[in-house]
């Protein structure tokens, strides 16, 4: 019994020393802080797409990736082939599952570096087209996935909905201890509404020691948050008006271009 209470405060001891000066990884997070800016991007008439503000700050030695990321959607697209042999055509549907809508990610340059020399580090890390191509579900035989895969993402390239820009974050030294970064994040505009996260990592020797999530918010305004509103909630008046601006510019096209009074085929 004796030994149980001397042993007991020494064990104690032992615990709060091994929580007080545990040894911090070089790769300390305790500086990072991030924000952007602006939390809400509003969609009106003239939407060109805009610039989105990513910053905060981080260990001197760590490295930063940004991924603005949309919800996760199913897409049937048409699949190209040969009928017959000859003729190209739709031959039919594929359908793709786990497909965030948008997916735009910037690293620093020592992420670049890090991508160039050893890929398979950023696929463990989750991030990149090699880790999102294998997180996509294909609906079709197992021989084909990997190269629709490959041509869903040129597509949303193309469509400017996914994009990877390496070493495009700038870093300002603050100190021995931490430096600030800054990301410019291009929102393309045919970005649909919805909720996006705005994901922040810190990453020391291919190690992930700081992650922050942020919502997003894109939503329509002016004429296209009307038109939006009028086709869900009054459906009828909506069928309406667009049959009657399709007659109105019917009749302008044949008055200007046709064989009507204030024109003439030339």
């Amino acid at each position: 019994m004796i030994r149980n209470r001397i042993w007991v405060p020494i064990i104690i001891l032992i615990l709060a020393a091994s929580f007080l000066f545990h040894p911090r990884l070089a790769g300390s997070t305790e500086s990072f802080t991030t924000k952007h800016e602006p939390n809400l991007i509003g969609i009106g008439a003239f939407f060109n797409g805009t610039q989105l503000s990513v910053s905060g700050k981080v260990a001197a030695e760590n490295e930063v990736v940004v991924i603005v990321r949309g919800e996760q959607e199913e897409l049937a697209l048409k699949k190209k082939g040969k009928a017959l042999g000859l003729l190209w055509m739709n031959v039919g549907n594929v359908h793709f599952k786990k497909v965030p809508n948008l997916y735009l990610l910037y690293s620093s340059k020592g992420m670049m570096e890090l991508a160039a020399s050893e890929s398979k580090t950023w696929e463990q890390l989750g991030i990149g087209f090699e880790f999102l191509k294998k997180q996509i579900e294909i609906e079709a035989p197992q021989a084909e996935r990997n190269d629709l895969a490959q041509e869903f993402l040129k597509l949303k390239q193309r469509q400017g909905l996914y994009a990877s820009h390496q070493g495009e974050i700038s870093f300002e030294q603050k100190n021995e201890k931490e430096k600030s970064f800054n990301a410019a994040v291009w929102i393309p505009p045919q970005i649909p509404p919805g909720e996006y996260q705005v994901q922040v990592m810190e990453v020391h020797d291919g190690i992930i020691v700081g992650n922050a999530m942020d919502p997003l918010k894109v939503k329509e305004q002016g004429i296209p948050a009307m038109i939006s509103s009028m086709a869900f909630n009054h459906s009828l008046l909506y069928g309406f008006l667009a049959v009657l601006i399709a007659v109105a510019a019917g009749l302008l096209m044949d008055f200007f271009f046709g064989t009507g009074k204030g024109g003439g085929a030339h």
